[in-house]
């Protein structure tokens, strides 16, 4: 498992698994029930990898950041019109606060510890223009889950998997309206995720 972890932070190998395990007809899903995003919006991504969901977000003053070098350069060379950054959630600090319409943290919460995901959080919070709205999406234990979504929650890359209220808790330090929603339908393995829309 070790081996596959690492094999998956090298770009080419992250969008293969993705595309082998139906994230395509998430991605399109996330942007149509839960990102909703028009054209022309501004979009901050945080912890944005390779640019997976550029593709099927409408045309948007776009901004990804991503602690991963080699994320970041696949980026840019498949996006060169649009910013990358690489830092880390806690490095950045915001050229202009009230700026975003929407912000996004899809997969990234689950990596994090609770007082940097806090910090996510309200990165997030004063980025966001008011009304602005983030969507996070991370895998999430419930007790209905089937024990093959547990399997497979248990041995994502993430650390730090979280159950629904958890997620909520956390969000919630920061965000006064918080949204949940869980699915188990979106991927072509049993996976369990958790969509949350915070709104300033």
């Amino acid at each position: 498992m070790v081996q596959i972890r690492s094999v998956l932070g090298l770009p080419q190998a992250y969008e293969l698994y993705h595309y082998l395990i139906g994230a395509p007809g998430r991605s399109r899903a996330l942007v149509k029930d839960y990102i909703q995003s028009k054209p022309g919006d501004r979009i901050l991504e945080i912890g944005c990898g390779p640019g997976s969901i550029v593709p099927y977000l409408p045309e948007s003053e776009y901004v990804g950041f991503d602690a991963s070098p080699t994320y970041i350069k696949r980026a840019q060379r498949r996006f060169p019109k649009l910013k990358f950054v690489c830092q880390r959630v806690s490095q950045y600090s915001l050229p202009q606060q009230s700026y975003f319409d929407v912000a996004l943290a899809l997969g990234i919460v689950h990596h994090l510890d609770d007082a940097e995901a806090r910090q996510l959080f309200q990165i997030a919070h004063d980025a966001l223009k008011p009304g602005g709205k983030l969507v996070t999406m991370d895998g999430v234990y419930t007790e209905d889950q089937s024990s093959a979504a547990r399997f497979f929650l248990d041995r994502d890359r993430g650390t730090f998997i979280r159950s629904e209220e958890q997620y909520r808790e956390l969000a919630s330090s920061v965000f006064h309206t918080v949204k949940s929603s869980i699915r188990h339908d979106l991927l072509r393995i049993p996976y369990t995720q958790i969509f949350l829309q915070c709104i300033r």
